[in-house]
């Protein structure tokens, strides 16, 4: 165990004189390397050259030195105890990592030279990717390099350099390539031409700038400018007009493809001449460039990388859906369509410029059906916007049937606690609603007859459709016609009127009875909140109205002073002929226009505020109304009661006015001498039900002198 160890330091005592050896013999050669590079780099007077410091064999030898040491001190530090190892033996072993580490620093530097000069001799053979990764190599080493004073000086200098030289052989490779491709433009009176040139004397040139640009990563930005001007002029136009190609050779030696465009020629080519066009550009393109391109990617794919967004998109869009059929086609016209895409699609899988699974091509292709449903879903919210900017009274008719149903009518709004039966037939009350409301169902039953015929998955994204114009209507109706809603009452009958009807036929007659039960039920689950919301939305609006309405006639009712005299009487006369005026007008709109028990709850409703605004006038003030006042008010409420009933057909509505029977009873208590008045309170239930006794006492007050009869009659009141 001793002998070991002793022989173990030893060891190390001979490391420690071979490790000092090597550190001086680095640090020599470093301090060689770094006077020659200032020299070079910075005074730009080299004194010695590499050759004559021997710098090969020197470095050569130390490397080899180097790697004996680290696994001598790789053998001791494994098996040389802690105690052993000595700081003056664990200093020279990190020196000697440090020192080797400028050196290899160094050697970076000062190799830099030989690499531009090389790099130079490979731009002069054309072998512009040798020369370019080269110094690209070399520039990502230095700049990840540190040091200070003058020799970071030098290595800025030297960084420049290379980047100069990067730029210039850019720059050279840019020229070479469009001296091989150009394309150009000539406009004519009644042509447009198109040319694509590609230099065809020096295939091994051509391949030479290919596999430079390819392996520097310049070739997506070479093409950048040609993208352009394939997506926005070449593209653009064989969408757009029918042209004429040619291939030609002229004297140089280059191969041109014309595109000769004739504007004459107004007619939009069809889908088969389209994709036969672009067909042969992508073909002259992959026999002219993409044969020369030695890569692990095509010519092409590199150029899809570029446009292949773009170009799906404009394919789409400008091509395909403005070729597609229109909606009233047969399928079979459609597929017809769905051929070319495929062959065409197939063709761009081929020559690699879009994979099979991620052509966006794929949904016009794999399902003929959905695209066809697709753009009849679309065509239907398309002319149910249109519609919806017709004016709401624009044209209407009658729609319902004038058999009362109580238990069915799902437009009777005093039903709230109503609960659709989906199952059983319901009934619509006559009304008149807007024709543009009838034609939007008309269309969405047809649509819903044509997707029986369609897979199960398309006649669910219909109800989505459905669904959205039953939102459109509910939202953008109200706020187009917000003026109309608010001060046209035909408009506000009508617009509740078109929300219950869409309501109703919604609901279907019902659905289960005429669509597959699947459909049905998606229908009814997906439709029935809209539903409801239509509901919602036409008793708002109308509320609204009748809200303001009865506002006006309370205010003006009540806007006079009291006592009565003769000109609080007049103004009190002008608005009661104002509110009836007000109901006779909404009488001409509403009377046939809404349902029978719409128009009446609406008209009672302002019937109501009136009535009860009347009476309170009455009871407001307790002072006496003179004789001549009293005989005036008796005559006004028994017109005003006769002006009602006519706004009526029938009289059940006196049954929705709640101060209808109390103040019907006004003239006869008006009338009635003080005997008569005590006699009615006992004998006429009508008005004991009508009247608190506090009322009746209180008319008695205000008709008649405060003397003894009147004392008993009050007595006599209770």
């Amino acid at each position: 165990m001793n002998t070991n160890s002793e022989d173990l330091r030893k060891q190390r005592d001979v490391l420690l004189s071979k490790l000092s050896d090597v550190s001086e013999r680095i640090q020599m050669l470093s301090f060689s390397l770094q006077q020659n590079f200032i020299d070079l780099y910075l005074n730009f007077n080299p004194i010695k050259k590499l050759e004559q410091l021997n710098y090969t064999n020197r470095k050569a030898m130390i490397y080899i030195e180097y790697e004996k040491l680290n696994q001598e001190i790789a053998f001791l530090d494994e098996n040389l105890d802690n105690k052993a190892k000595t700081e003056e033996y664990l200093n020279s072993c990190k020196n000697l990592s440090h020192t080797i580490d400028y050196l290899k620093n160094l050697c970076i530097l000062v190799e830099g030279k030989p690499l531009l000069d090389k790099a130079n001799h490979d731009m002069e053979r054309y072998n512009y990717c040798e020369a370019i990764l080269s110094i690209k190599s070399l520039l990502s080493k230095l700049l990840v390099l540190k040091f200070v004073g003058n020799l970071d000086k030098a290595l800025k200098n030297l960084i420049e350099q290379c980047q100069n030289h990067i730029s210039i052989y850019t720059a050279h490779l840019s020229v070479e390539w469009e001296s091989i491709f150009s394309w150009t433009e000539r406009k004519g009176v009644h042509h447009l031409t198109y040319a694509l040139s590609v230099q065809q004397s020096d295939s091994n040139l051509m391949q030479k700038i290919l596999k430079s640009l390819y392996a520097t990563k310049r070739l997506s930005a070479e093409l950048a400018l040609f993208s352009d001007f394939f997506l926005n002029k070449l593209l653009h136009n064989i969408i757009r007009h029918n042209c004429e190609i040619i291939l030609t050779e002229n004297h140089v030696n280059a191969l041109v493809f014309n595109i000769k465009i004739d504007l004459n020629d107004h007619k939009q080519p069809n889908v088969q001449t389209i994709f036969n066009n672009l067909t042969a550009v992508f073909e002259f393109l992959q026999s002219a460039l993409g044969s020369q391109m030695q890569a692990d990617l095509t010519f092409i794919e590199v150029f899809a990388k570029t446009i292949r967004h773009s170009f799906f998109t404009k394919i789409i869009d400008d091509c395909i859906k403005n070729n597609l059929p229109s909606c009233d086609s047969s399928y079979e016209h459609y597929k017809n369509i769905v051929v070319e895409l495929e062959l065409f699609n197939k063709f761009l899988v081929d020559i690699k410029f879009t994979e099979a699974s991620l052509s966006p091509l794929n949904k016009f292709i794999n399902d003929t059906k959905c695209v066809l449903y697709n753009k009849k879903c679309d065509k239907l919210l398309h002319d149910v916007r249109k519609l919806l900017n017709e004016s709401i009274s624009y044209g209407t008719i009658s729609v319902g049937t004038a058999a009362e149903v109580d238990s069915d009518s799902i437009l009777d709004v005093t039903q709230k606690d109503f609960v659709y039966d989906l199952k059983s037939p319901l009934f619509l009350p006559k009304c008149v609603i807007s024709q543009n409301v009838k034609k939007i169902m008309c269309m969405i039953i047809e649509h819903l007859e044509e997707s029986i015929k369609l897979p199960e998955e398309y006649g669910n994204q219909l109800v989505v459709y459905i669904k959205d114009i039953a939102v459109m209507y509910q939202s953008l109706v109200p706020k187009k016609f917000r003026v109309n809603l608010e001060c046209c009452p035909l408009d506000i009958a009508l617009f509740f009127n078109n929300c219950f009807y869409l309501a109703h036929s919604l609901l279907g007659p019902p659905w289960k009875n005429t669509l597959p039960e699947p459909l049905a039920d998606v229908l009814n689950i997906t439709l029935l909140e809209c539903i409801q919301d239509l509901r919602l939305i036409g008793l708002e609006k109308i509320s609204l109205y009748l809200k303001n309405h009865r506002n006006i006639i309370v205010e003006k009712v009540e806007t006079n002073d009291l006592p009565w005299t003769l000109d609080s009487y007049d103004t009190f006369n002008y608005a009661i002929n104002y509110s009836i005026t007000l109901m006779r007008q909404l009488q001409s709109y509403w009377y046939n226009v809404l349902p029978s028990k719409m128009y009446e709850l609406s008209l009672c409703t302002l019937v109501q505020a009136l009535c009860q605004t009347m009476l309170n006038r009455i009871f407001v003030n307790m002072q006496p109304i003179d004789e001549e006042l009293v005989y005036m008010l008796v005559i006004r409420f028994d017109d005003t009661i006769r002006d009602v009933r006519t706004l009526f057909a029938e009289p059940k509505f006196e049954g929705k006015v709640e101060a209808w029977k109390k103040f019907c009873k006004i003239p006869q208590l008006f009338r009635g001498q003080l005997w008569e008045i005590a006699e009615l309170w006992t004998t006429d239930k009508q008005l004991s039900e009508s009247y608190s006794c506090e009322e009746i006492r209180h008319i008695v007050k205000i008709r008649f002198p405060d003397d003894k009869y009147r004392l008993k009659i009050l007595k006599e009141i209770q």
